[in-house]
């Protein structure tokens, strides 16, 4: 089943980084990367800074790899990785994500 993981990353640079990385090693499918604004906390003192939110498109029997992968290579001390997964997906797409990614 095709599940969607964010993340977000400092700059378009590294967020181009990760995607292309994610992409040659086939744990995604689809990657894609939009700026946004985030404000969160942070050692105690409340952070408002430009992100890059990151979407990956990836297999269910991906997550652990993928979250393995972003762990080691991603820039934050702690990364956000949140994953959703999907409920109703077009089957030619689904067939697409499927040959796309390796298990």
């Amino acid at each position: 089943m095709p599940l969607l993981i964010y993340t977000t990353a400092p700059s378009k640079k590294q967020a181009k980084r990760l995607a292309k990385w994610l992409c040659k090693r086939h744990l995604a499918a689809c990657v894609q990367a939009q700026k946004i604004k985030s404000h969160y906390h942070w050692q105690g003192k409340l952070c408002v800074e430009s992100e890059v939110l990151i979407t990956i498109k990836t297999r269910k029997k991906l997550y652990k790899k993928v979250r393995r992968f972003l762990r080691h290579h991603h820039p934050y001390e702690v990364p956000e990785i949140l994953a959703l997964k999907t409920h109703k997906v077009d089957k030619s797409y689904k067939k697409w994500l499927k040959n796309t990614t390796k298990a």
